[in-house]
């Protein structure tokens, strides 16, 4: 059940073209917090939890057949997960997921990032992809 706070950080950020740009430069779950809190949000670390889990099931649904299976396959499989979380290149995660029975291009991946850009506010799979160099 998502939170009243929330609730009411998500309408802001869906009305507010302001708070939707500096979303885009959050570069961590503290800075994600400091921000709400300057909008007069208190979001707690659950508030964190419900909005990072709800943007990833609105990225999840845009994913290709080529690279949905293998985010899936992660987001279930902490050993795989925890590897792709410290990939440092686009190579390393097609690599990865090759060695995991996943066959995708970089520009497939990339596809995948363009999709985590659409959904709004903020969403660790932005964070991911952008330390990964695919979006900015």
């Amino acid at each position: 059940m998502v939170s009243q706070a929330a609730q009411e950080f998500n309408a802001k950020v869906a009305e507010s073209l302001e708070l939707r740009e500096k979303l885009k430069t959050a570069q961590s779950p503290i800075e994600l917090l400091a921000l709400a809190k300057a909008y007069g949000f208190e979001l707690t670390g659950d508030d964190l939890k419900e909005i990072a889990q709800k943007a990833y099931h609105q990225w999840f649904v845009h994913l290709s057949d080529k690279t949905r299976p293998f985010f899936e396959k992660a987001h279930s499989t902490a050993e795989l997960n925890q590897k792709l979380k410290t990939s440092q290149t686009p190579v390393e995660v097609v690599d990865l997921a090759k060695a995991y029975g996943f066959e995708f291009t970089e520009a497939d991946l990339k596809l995948a990032a363009i999709a985590a850009e659409s959904v709004e506010g903020f969403s660790f799979e932005k964070l991911w992809f952008r330390q990964l160099g695919l979006i900015s």
